[in-house]
């Protein structure tokens, strides 16, 4: 492996630099939380639960009453915001910021995994915390389960890692109950921890650990009841049908899809393929790219399903920056470039469209 070129880091920071994994991923997290909240105080909120967002809020003052088909199945936030005593914006927004300034501890904790210099997993970490997907859901309150969602995939993935098969079925558990993406998390273990295509000792272990799971995914489905299946574009069809409607949806809005997808990670886009080559972890986590191409043809905002493949893609990124340290510099500032800009649009348009959409064609129950 290359050693990198440029200039180790100096006085204070060089200090905060050499703490141990540990304190310095804890100081990473109250900070990313810090900042996170800093942003949206600087930038226009939606003021009240809109769309999607509404069923949420729903879900949270009457946990046992049915609610919108798929989404009532989502019962790991609004379940807590209930139970909590607080106002419920308060507890949907501070659960969205702490999970997102989590979600940047726990990728440092994954870049040190693979020996990344902290001068390029530190800023990522803030670069993931400050995230337009990330800015977006705390505009909107915290009422949709994207921040947990990157929580869980990036702690997932590093006990996938860390070979952690008991904390792993912990996380895919909590995930599970958040959002159905959690349950990547077993193809990804797999990839990563099978010695050859067909690995017998890792395909028992992945079933073991995916089992909770699944387990509690299908119980989700059997106990609750919901509303509107028949309303939700892509379920009020038959399996293909459905999924060629979503399809035809997303092409003929191709621009804000593509627009959405390209804010997800920015030039990090342009730097994860460079890792294929020299970095198995960036191979073997390619697994979640057709994972996510079937899921997108259950939902709409393909950004936000290209999402959850957010470790493999900062680390794979980060490894880039790790043997090519000139791109550290013009990458790090596209992304601070593209996190400032995504606010202002958010403060000048953004956060008004999300207040002037219409309603979606299913109850928001």
């Amino acid at each position: 492996m290359d050693a990198p070129t440029t200039a180790p880091p100096r006085g204070r920071a060089a200090t905060a630099l050499a703490w141990p994994a540990n304190r310095l991923a804890l100081v990473i997290g109250i900070l990313g939380t810090l900042a996170i909240i800093l942003l949206d105080a600087c930038v226009r909120d939606a003021p009240t639960p809109q769309g999607d967002d509404l069923i949420y809020a729903r879900m949270a003052d009457d946990p046992g009453a049915p609610h919108t088909f798929v989404f009532a199945y989502r019962v790991a936030v609004p379940w807590l915001v209930h139970v909590l005593p607080f106002e419920h914006g308060f507890s949907f927004s501070a659960i969205a910021w702490l999970c997102s300034g989590a979600a940047g501890a726990v990728l440092f904790l994954l870049l040190e995994r693979f020996a990344i210099p902290r001068r390029i997993s530190v800023p990522l970490a803030f670069v993931l915390v400050l995230s337009p997907p990330l800015l977006v859901a705390s505009l909107r309150q915290g009422y949709n389960p994207d921040p947990l969602t990157v929580l869980v995939m990036v702690t997932g993935t590093l006990f996938i890692v860390d070979r952690r098969p008991v904390p792993l079925a912990i996380t895919m558990l909590v995930g599970a109950l958040n959002r159905e993406s959690a349950l990547f998390l077993a193809p990804l273990a797999y990839a990563l921890w099978a010695q050859r295509p067909l690995d017998r000792d890792a395909l028992g272990r992945v079933l073991a650990v995916a089992a909770p799971a699944v387990a509690a995914f299908c119980a989700l489905r059997f106990a609750i009841p919901t509303i509107g299946k028949e309303m939700v574009p892509g379920y009020g069809a038959s399996l293909i049908g459905g999924r060629l409607e979503v399809l035809g949806d997303g092409l003929r809005a191709w621009n804000i899809e593509a627009r959405r997808l390209a804010l997800i990670y920015g030039p990090l886009w342009l730097l994860a393929p460079l890792a294929l080559r020299d970095l198995s972890f960036a191979r073997r986590g390619l697994v979640l790219a057709p994972l996510c191409v079937l899921a997108m043809t259950f939902a709409l905002d393909w950004g936000r399903v290209a999402f959850v493949a957010a470790p493999v893609v900062y680390a794979a990124a980060a490894w880039t920056l790790y043997r090519r340290p000139r791109l550290l510099a013009p990458a790090l500032a596209l992304c601070a470039l593209m996190i400032v800009a995504y606010a202002a649009y958010m403060q000048i348009a953004g956060t008004q469209n999300i207040i002037d959409a219409g309603l979606p064609p299913y109850p928001l129950r």
